[in-house]
């Protein structure tokens, strides 16, 4: 890991997509709706509700980046192998699907573009742990 400084290689990889994400929001004016931030080598997208719902939107670019080769879960994950021409694809999918966006964004049909039910949230701040799952609940049988 020292001697091909891998850490400066994931910042730099993920740095392209961070840069490259929030140009293609910009070029397509959705700044103000989405955009990608947290460390270069572990960023996240985000949607905020002045478009409308965060994970509709989240489901959206999902469907359309796998449709384009890219498995996409609303961050990057580089890795040290990744190649210029695997960023240059994800970043031209991104391209793509964010035009489709703001496109559906200005129609106001984004739900209807969606093949199947858009993604939940998965972490829920939750009560007393402890009331709701008793030691029997637990129990293996």
């Amino acid at each position: 890991m020292k001697e091909k400084n891998v850490a400066a290689a994931l910042a730099a990889k993920g740095k392209v997509l961070k840069d490259g994400y929030n140009q293609i929001a910009k070029k397509n004016n959705l700044s103000a709706f989405t955009t990608c931030q947290g460390f270069d080598c572990r960023t996240i997208i985000t949607f905020n509700t002045s478009a409308g719902d965060p994970l509709i939107l989240k489901s959206f670019v999902q469907q359309e980046m796998i449709k384009r080769g890219i498995l996409w879960g609303g961050f990057h994950n580089v890795c040290f192998t990744h190649s210029e021409d695997d960023l240059n694809q994800t970043l031209k999918a991104y391209d793509e699907v964010l035009s489709l966006l703001a496109e559906a964004l200005q129609k106001g049909n984004i739900e209807s573009m969606l093949l199947g039910k858009p993604v939940v949230a998965v972490f829920r701040k939750v009560g007393n742990v402890q009331k709701a799952f008793s030691e029997k609940e637990l129990q293996v049988k």
